[in-house]
């Protein structure tokens, strides 16, 4: 006999030992006490979780009693709040500075802009907000335009990307015509 079977035989043999010196009964009761043991130990366990939370809580509660009390919080009219979201916008004469970066990110991604149409325009109910549209097509492989795109999104964050249009003038066409047009917005200039 090899090992394997060696080693079945001799645990038939125990369990049968055991079973005959126990009985049904005795090997329940070892059963039971196997599973309250284990329930102890995950019970312990719980516990001891249970108390660690409860200590973070109440380290988060004095954190939250303390950061209230250094900083009442502040409430403004709805007038207020419109006049600080408007402050977070650039004032209406970065617009030429923003221009040069479209124009820096242009180039760094290697697009050729020949023109573009521009516009501004008030936000309509925005209380002293306004759009400058800017309007660039673009002839070139899509990777150098997306990569435009990003760089300019990333470096204006008061930007949106209104539209990106890719056409393919023809199947054997090597370049992409495309059409990009940005939304920059800035508070409204001083009348």
């Amino acid at each position: 006999m090899n090992r394997f079977n060696l080693a079945l035989h001799a645990s038939h043999r125990f369990a049968r030992w055991i079973r005959f010196r126990l009985g049904a009964a005795g090997i329940a009761g070892v059963v039971l006490l196997v599973v309250a043991a284990m329930g102890m130990a995950f019970a312990t366990r719980t516990h001891k979780e249970a108390e660690w939370l409860s200590a973070a809580a109440e380290h988060a509660r004095a954190r939250l009693a303390q950061f209230g009390a250094a900083h009442p919080a502040e409430e403004h009219t709805p007038a207020e709040q419109l006049a600080r979201f408007q402050q977070w916008f650039p004032p209406a004469s970065q617009s030429t500075a923003d221009l040069r970066v479209i124009f820096d990110a242009a180039q760094a991604a290697h697009v050729d802009l020949a023109r573009g149409e521009y516009s501004v325009r008030p936000v309509e109910a925005s209380g002293g907000l306004e759009r400058f549209d800017v309007i660039l097509p673009v002839k070139e492989h899509y990777a150098p335009v997306k990569a435009f795109v990003a760089d300019v999104l990333n470096k204006l964050p008061h930007a949106s990307l209104d539209e990106l249009r890719v056409e393919r003038p023809g199947s054997a066409a090597d370049q992409l015509e495309s059409r990009v047009h940005f939304t920059l917005f800035y508070r409204e200039r001083a009348s």
